[in-house]
């Protein structure tokens, strides 16, 4: 695999120059006179020979070993760096240019028939080194050291292009030709010292069978198509860029120096290396469907070719290069992972080769296409919005009207568990995501236990989904730190691929880290979950139990809460009564309530008595809202007791529609007395505070009953009315019941503040009136 990274970057040297790419667009359209026609044909003739691929399928088959053959074939291929060298030296010793294009016309037909008929087997080859679970990263990575090499090369043969203007071009074209062929070779003769995978006892011998079944995969070969669509749809504009940016002015280019391509491929690659192994690790994780769509969107950027200019082009060219070299990734390196994803094991070679002859079919009328098109509108002038409009706009136009049926038929693909692109844009959206690829070089690099522990806690939130995989292979280290902080980045990341590596930590007894494993399950929510946690219950230390409450609490299914609410009958420790009632708080079961008040009583540990508290609190109010005033009260006595007085004072105050002219005077007396009792609370006189706030709850109680009775009986027709309105009534009764017996001053302290609490927040519902 590492000598393939080394290889692939000496044969992208030979491709940069070689192929139809921008130095031979120049090179032929400007500098041989090329007709656009011509440069469309010379871009075509790759694709127009594709069904060679076919032929691939049979020597394939015939032959036991794919890389003898395609070593062979492809030192003969790579030769045409030097056809391509002794053209340039021809013509700039007066030679005809009109035979030297037919001349390089007919080598490149030559040199891409050598490698069309043997192709097919080298993605066969690769596909059997590399394994499919780290494809995308490999490749990524292949992909970011090859075009960082072909950046260096590719501005450095702009620069000599411009610089040595004072010698004739056209040598210097011949040394980039020739060294470029040489560069070609040497991928090829260093390719040789790569082993090749034995061939399986099963692969099938190629019959019509094996030949024709590609074609009965649709997936398979609507991808085929799609991608042929998007390549015929990028060639109608694509090959004119670099001739239209180079052009003079007077022939209407746009007149800039060689050295802004190089300045162009230089941002444009830059940006590849420093993303393409994301886009990598994204394939591997989400699928390899979404990242070649999001990549897809790459031609938005030549949007700004319409707007160009040989005024604006210094400002609108390295825009162009940002943008297509972000997404453009993606889409190259997406297409090929997502073809041998596509492919069986099995009869691939047979796949890979219909692949390019689809692909090449289709794709190949797209440059003659906008050849010829370029040429029959090369009058064409005028202007828009101060903007000139020609003939290349006319090509942009066709090109992009056509690339929006390729992506919509790529979408319609179906192909495992990939994950929607919304949901890969979201992820690229999130702030953090810089920062998980970061930490994920830590993660899955070799650094100290140390560095991956903190990497691990810095995990967090949607950004982190992507390194989820990684995070799980950490769950084994061993490290005891770095599992309990892989255990807990689980939880923060909430993806619910986790869930199952987590019961399985969970359930087993010998694993360290039991107990993060249950509070990153609460924290993820899934369903899937709960029996495991259901079991600990009943096994396992104190710790462990009070965990798994915690999670069913945080699930809140119906399960989890019927699971808890049997907990609080259970004869438990202290500490995994608090943690499953606090739990159970949170969901509003109130019977609960019955449970909490009497343990909360009993209690000695002030830390599980204030635990309770908040449960009590949550019942009475809304989940979480006690904490605060509970916790004030603790650390900074009489803290928030104004604003709970408040906020009561109100709550009285909205009563005023259910009382006759009599009880409003009362409600007002109630309003007055709370200023009384806050002074009591504060002053510490917790017993007086609760005698003075017990009736007050009752006289609420009476307005929304509406009629005069027993306490017991007004109990009953609270909890008929309102079951909150009865709770809290239930409350201050049995808290003045207790009080007698109590002679702790903390405990008078929460029972007084609980009861303010329930006064400060409790409203009729809406649409009850008294019955």
């Amino acid at each position: 695999m590492r000598l393939n990274i080394a290889a692939g970057a000496m044969g992208m040297a030979w491709y940069a120059v070689c192929s139809a790419q921008q130095v031979m667009q120049v090179f032929f359209r400007n500098h041989l006179g090329a007709t656009d026609t011509e440069l469309g044909l010379l871009v075509a003739l790759g694709q127009f020979i594709a069904p060679l691929h076919l032929v691939a399928i049979l020597i394939y088959g015939w032959l036991n070993s794919r890389k003898r053959f395609w070593v062979i074939s492809h030192l003969l291929h790579r030769g045409l760096g030097y056809v391509l060298a002794g053209v340039a030296i021809y013509s700039a010793r007066g030679g005809d240019t009109a035979l030297a294009v037919r001349i390089i016309m007919v080598s490149m037909g030559i040199s891409f028939a050598l490698t069309t008929v043997s192709a097919a087997g080298w993605w066969s080859w690769m596909a059997d080194l590399v394994p499919e679970s780290i494809r995308g990263t490999f490749f990524g990575r292949r992909s970011a050291v090859v075009h960082f090499i072909n950046m260096l090369w590719f501005f450095g043969i702009q620069v000599s292009l411009d610089y040595l203007k004072t010698a004739d071009t056209l040598y210097v074209y011949a040394v980039v030709f020739g060294v470029g062929g040489t560069l070609g070779i040497l991928d090829i003769l260093l390719h040789a010292f790569i082993p090749e995978p034995r061939p399986r006892s099963d692969e099938p011998r190629i019959g019509w069978r094996e030949f024709v079944e590609p074609l009965r995969a649709r997936d398979f070969m609507r991808f085929s198509a799609a991608i042929g669509l998007f390549t015929f749809s990028t060639s109608i504009f694509g090959p004119f860029v670099a001739p239209y940016i180079t052009a003079d002015v007077a022939k209407g280019g746009i007149g800039a120096p060689n050295t802004w391509l190089g300045i162009m491929f230089a941002i444009s690659q830059t940006v590849w290396i420093a993303t393409v192994p994301a886009w990598g690790i994204l394939m591997d994780r989400f699928g390899r469907k979404p990242i070649v769509i999001l990549g897809a969107m790459f031609p938005a950027a030549w949007v700004g070719y319409l707007l160009l200019t040989p005024n604006n082009y210094v400002y609108i060219l390295p825009v162009v290069a940002l943008v297509g070299g972000l997404l453009s990734p993606g889409y190259w390196n997406g297409v090929g992972t997502m073809m041998l994803t596509l492919t069986p094991r099995r009869n691939r070679t047979a796949y890979i080769a219909w692949h390019s002859v689809v692909v090449g079919v289709i794709a190949a009328g797209g440059s003659i296409l906008g050849g010829r098109l370029k040429d029959a509108v090369s009058a064409f002038r005028t202007d828009l919005w101060g903007i000139p409009v020609g003939s290349i706009h006319v090509v942009a136009a066709v090109s992009f009207a056509l690339l929006v049926p390729s992506i919509l038929l790529l979408s319609r693909i179906r192909r495992g568990r990939e994950r929607p692109v919304g949901f890969v844009v979201s992820l690229l959206a999130t702030p953090g995501i810089f920062r998980t690829f970061r930490n994920l070089n830590v993660i899955t690099g070799r650094t100290s236990s140390s560095r991956t522990a903190r990497a691990l806690r810095t995990m967090d939130g949607a950004s982190s989904h992507v390194a989820t995989e990684d995070v799980l292979q950490r769950l084994d280290d061993p490290d005891q730190e770095v599992r309990e902080e892989a255990a807990r980045a689980l939880g923060r990341i909430g993806s619910y691929e986790a869930v199952d590596a987590l019961v399985d930590q969970l359930r087993d007894p010998d694993s360290t880290i039991r107990q993060e494993a249950a509070r990153s399950l609460g924290q993820i929510g899934h369903p899937r979950a709960v029996p495991a946690l259901t079991e600990v219950l009943t096994s396992g230390s104190e710790e462990l139990q009070e965990a798994a409450a915690q999670a069913l609490g945080a699930i809140g299914d119906s399960p989890s809460r019927r699971r808890l609410r049997g907990l609080l009958d259970e004869p438990r420790t202290e500490r995994v009564f608090a943690s499953g009632a606090e739990a159970i708080s949170k969901h509003g079961i109130l019977e609960a309530a019955m449970d909490i008040l009497p343990r909360m009583h009993e209690t000695t540990n002030p830390v599980l008595r204030r635990q309770l508290a908040i449960a009590m609190g949550n019942l009475l109010g809304e989940p979480g809202e006690f904490y605060a005033y509970l916790t004030g009260e603790t650390t900074q006595h009489g803290a928030g007791l104004g604003r709970l007085t408040r906020s009561a004072r109100r709550a009285v105050r909205s009563f005023r529609p259910l009382a006759d002219k009599a009880e409003r005077g009362l409600l007002k007396e109630i309003e007055h007395d709370l200023q009384r009792l806050r002074g009591l609370m504060e002053g510490g006189s917790y017993r007086p505070a609760i005698e003075g706030l017990a009736p007050h709850i009752r006289s609420l109680v009476g307005l929304v009953i509406g009629r005069e009775c027993e306490d017991e009986v007004a109990l009953d027709f609270a909890f008929g009315q309102d079951v909150r309105l009865g709770l809290g009534y239930w409350f201050v009764q049995e808290t003045r019941r207790r009080m007698a017996t109590i002679d702790d001053e903390e405990l008078l302290h929460i029972d007084a503040l609980l009861a303010l609490y329930f006064l400060s927040v409790y409203r009729l519902p809406p649409g009850r009136r008294p019955i």
